[in-house]
């Protein structure tokens, strides 16, 4: 029967001697997790144990809670959100905000407003006019132009931004006014 290992041959160590060396440099490293260090180790934790003394801390005794019973004779419930919305879409419609549905829809009405982009401001003839991005097109925006899905309209035109005030409709059905603002951009 033949030998299937390799003759150590002096050019190459032998796979015997690369073993003994492995099982020697193990043996050093467990040599080095023997228990005087952690003999050391317990000395110096018990010295410190002595010399410390902890201090006892008095608290200040717990206040007394008082609980408090919502009685809801002859008070109104401050839950009903149909008397809350109620009471609003009186007043909004008293002032009359309403939506102008009956006139022609601008171009920037179908932008919303986070894809606008303020790129310019200049002055025509004494008015200030706003250059607005929406998708690539360079448009002119004056005082009292609409912008925006929420009938946005441009109150105010500044060099670095534009006021625009919006009409939405919140959860009672009622219209109110939300202010929204495009600020001059850089280059995107």
């Amino acid at each position: 029967m033949k030998c299937l290992r390799p003759a150590c041959d002096g050019t190459r160590p032998c796979a015997s001697f690369i073993l003994i060396k492995m099982l020697g440099l193990m043996s050093t490293l467990l040599v080095g997790c023997s228990d005087v260090p952690e003999h050391d180790l317990r000395t110096w934790m018990s010295q410190t144990r002595q010399q410390s003394h902890p201090l006892s801390v008095e608290l200040p005794p717990r206040r007394a809670i008082e609980e408090f019973h919502y009685q809801a004779s002859g008070r109104l419930d401050p839950f009903d959100v149909t008397k809350i919305s109620a009471s609003l879409s009186t007043e909004f419609n008293a002032i009359g905000l309403q939506p102008d549905t009956r006139r022609a829809r601008e171009p920037l009405e179908s932008f919303p407003l986070d894809s606008l982009r303020l790129v310019g401001h200049m002055r025509r003839q004494g008015q200030a006019v706003a250059l607005v991005e929406a998708d690539k097109v360079i448009h002119q925006v004056h005082l009292g132009s609409h912008l925006g899905p929420d009938m946005g309209k441009v109150i105010a035109i500044g060099e670095s931004a534009i006021d625009i005030e919006e009409l939405v409709q919140d959860a009672g059905t009622t219209w109110v006014k939300r202010r929204a603002r495009l600020v001059l951009q850089e280059k995107r």
